[in-house]
């Protein structure tokens, strides 16, 4: 099975007028299964006063047999996400640099302040990563915790502890 898995990023501009402590606001409006090309890539597809919107192309998700706790727990959930870790140039656009499906991972780039954008999963990249799941993972079943003796555990104590 292929452990990698190209992807294009939308990323869109919209202006706040009136709003006197930013000018606009850059976030990523999706994910596109399939990209093409070598490198890195960035394509306006529109722009208009106040709005802007551009494909990254040349990404890839990869997947990890340790991360395989982290895809299950994102595709049981009501609704699977991708995860695009950005950067903010000073005077330009919001910059993809990574998408993951693994909320570890993106968990831990959030805690390192970066910018972590969230979509949903396109259909394609989810049977990718179910199938992914269901060769390389299976869930724990959960073990009652049995005290030995927990009733003369109890008796030991003194009230009140």
């Amino acid at each position: 099975m292929q452990h990698s898995f190209p992807v294009s990023i939308m990323v869109d501009y919209q202006a706040t007028p009136g709003n006197r402590w930013q000018a606009g606001r850059w976030r990523v409006s999706g994910l596109v299964a399939g990209g093409q090309g070598e490198g890195v890539r960035q394509t306006p597809l529109h722009a208009n006063a106040g709005q802007q919107q551009t494909l990254w192309t040349g990404f890839s998700v990869e997947l990890h047999k340790d991360e395989a706790e982290s895809y299950y727990f994102n595709i049981v959930s009501d609704t699977p996400r991708a995860f695009v870790i950005c950067t903010l140039d000073d005077n330009g656009p919001l910059r993809p640099l990574i998408v993951t499906l693994s909320y570890d991972e993106a968990a831990s780039y959030l805690e390192s302040d970066d910018i972590v954008e969230s979509v949903a999963m396109p259909a394609e990249l989810y049977r990718w990563v179910e199938q992914f799941v269901l060769d390389n993972y299976l869930p724990q079943k959960k073990k009652k915790r049995k005290r030995e003796n927990w009733k003369e555990e109890s008796r030991e104590r003194p009230p009140g502890l």
